[in-house]
């Protein structure tokens, strides 16, 4: 059975905050393998945070959090993988294509 990102996140120690983790969940619902999904879900979530009208308040740091932690997860997942440089640079890549976008 493969592990979905949900129980990959479940088992990382220490665990996020509860506020973090309740910021996380949403972006990560599926069943797609952990680095997959969790480079989707840093997309989306810095998508959100960019596309808001108020990016620039002090309230979206909360999801500009969320982002980080879960850029930071997606790192994790790559380097637990066969081809741990191979991964992060996968990673990297897509996130620089988002950024190229627009």
């Amino acid at each position: 059975m493969t592990e979905t990102v949900s129980d990959w996140l479940d088992r990382r120690r220490p665990a996020a905050p509860e506020e973090l983790d309740r910021r996380l969940r949403p972006h990560v619902a599926g069943s797609a393998p952990p680095l997959e999904a969790l480079v989707s879900a840093t997309e989306s979530a810095l998508g959100a945070v960019l596309g808001a009208p108020d990016s620039r308040e002090r309230a979206a740091a909360y999801e500009l959090l969320a982002a980080d932690a879960l850029l930071t997860y997606a790192c994790e997942a790559a380097i637990e993988g066969a081809h741990p440089e191979a991964a992060l640079e996968g990673v990297l890549e897509h996130l620089g294509r988002m950024g190229g976008e627009g």
